[in-house]
């Protein structure tokens, strides 16, 4: 069963991340000598909120998959799978299990992220393996199809958004057992959860073509980073 944030908790996570009115501006920023890597396992553009123009986009795509393509095809059970899709292979990620990732990612997706995850810091590599009770907000950023009428070619690929809080429950109580200045502890438990705040961008391929021998999706992109590095790079 889909873990449910609650609407409280989701609103606070918001509000951390919209802390930095420079955030929609990172997605060209690259590390310099001075200052250490980022968190990064592809070099894929950094998404973090969804996009008006694309969510209209996608009702439409929606409609023409589950008409022409899929019947069976529905956002809610594909952004469940979704979620639980990114806790089992951040956890093999994490345990540098890379070899048991065949046939959840692609084989490119593989090589990179195996790569980039050598130059990562033992800090940052403990962030990436997430569970679901830390997700605190998903969604569908956008339905892409790529058709080719002459081979009857129907490619369908989902980005989605994950906003993840790790361990979320000790700011919680760090909020209720507060001592001393009240202002104080808000704006230290602020900056800690903003610290641990991760958003993973994951996309999703499915060939749905009328002579496809698989209907199962597979992961054709995938980065998880940390909002708190690019903003201390500004």
């Amino acid at each position: 069963m889909a873990f449910i944030i609650s609407r409280s908790s989701r609103s606070l996570l918001t509000s951390v991340l919209n802390y930095s009115p420079k955030l929609l501006s990172l997605n060209h920023l690259r590390y310099t000598s001075t200052n250490p890597r980022p968190l990064m396992l592809m070099d894929l553009p950094r998404i973090v909120y969804p996009n008006l123009f694309y969510t209209i986009r996608n009702f439409f795509s929606r409609m023409i998959i589950s008409g022409y393509f899929d019947s069976t095809f529905a956002i809610k059970p594909f952004s469940d799978g979704a979620r639980q899709a990114l806790t089992v292979v951040s956890h093999l990620i994490g345990n540098n299990q890379f070899d048991d990732l065949s046939g959840l990612v692609t084989q490119q997706v593989i090589d990179e992220v195996k790569k980039n995850y050598e130059n990562l810091t033992s800090e940052q590599k403990q962030k990436i393996p997430i569970e679901e009770s830390e997700i605190v907000f998903s969604y569908p950023y956008l339905i892409g199809m790529i058709m080719d009428e002459q081979i009857n070619s129907r490619l369908v690929e989902i980005t989605m958004i994950f906003h993840v809080l790790k361990d979320r429950n000790s700011y919680q109580q760090e909020v209720l057992h507060a001592k001393g200045d009240s202002v104080a502890n808000w704006a230290a438990t602020m900056k800690k959860m903003r610290n641990n705040i991760v958003v993973c961008n994951y996309k999703f391929l499915r060939d749905m073509s009328k002579n496809a021998n698989d209907d199962t999706w597979i992961i054709s992109g995938l980065n998880h980073w940390l909002p708190s590095e690019y903003e201390q790079q500004q």
